[in-house]
């Protein structure tokens, strides 16, 4: 099994995850006010966010047991990406990759506002553009296998 979740490059706390989870926050606040989302559903809306370093990751699968890792990678998914490229569109396709589920599972099928939001959110002074430019994105990519564990050993034997 392959996993690829947002994380950070060290354990020191970053502020990666409150800018992530701060730009998700306007977007869907700017939408509120629009009247494309209730205003009691963006009140209750609420999204644990939490980025492991990929330390932090590896000590979790192994504590937990299920799984072993066969290949971690850290990298930043922008890096082979001429910036000239990180448009509004490519940015809105992130954000909707990272988030549609959630949002789609309590507000609704809003993905198409949510990602005109983002655009216009981008082109803007003081922009995403600005934000995602001085913090960094890391991905971490985990390849996992099932582990033996002695029960399964036992019943091979």
């Amino acid at each position: 099994m392959v996993i690829s979740l947002p994380g950070r490059r060290s354990d020191e706390l970053a502020s990666e995850f409150c800018h992530l989870r701060e730009t998700l926050a306007q977007i869907l606040r700017v939408m509120t006010i629009e009247g494309v989302i209730d205003r009691v559903k963006f009140d209750s809306f609420y999204v644990s966010m939490h980025g492991p370093s990929h330390e932090e990751l590896k000590v979790i699968i192994q504590e937990e047991g299920s799984f072993s890792i066969s290949e971690m990678q850290v990298h930043d998914p922008r890096s082979c990406v001429d910036n000239a490229l990180m448009v509004p569109s490519m940015f809105a396709s992130m954000m909707r990759a990272v988030f549609e589920p959630i949002i789609v599972q309590h507000f609704g099928d809003v993905m198409d506002e949510f990602m005109a939001c983002t655009e216009q959110r981008w082109r803007q002074p003081g922009s995403l553009e600005e934000e995602v430019a001085g913090n960094p994105l890391v991905m971490l990519v985990v390849s996992l296998t099932k582990a033996m564990t002695r029960l399964n050993l036992l019943g091979r034997l």
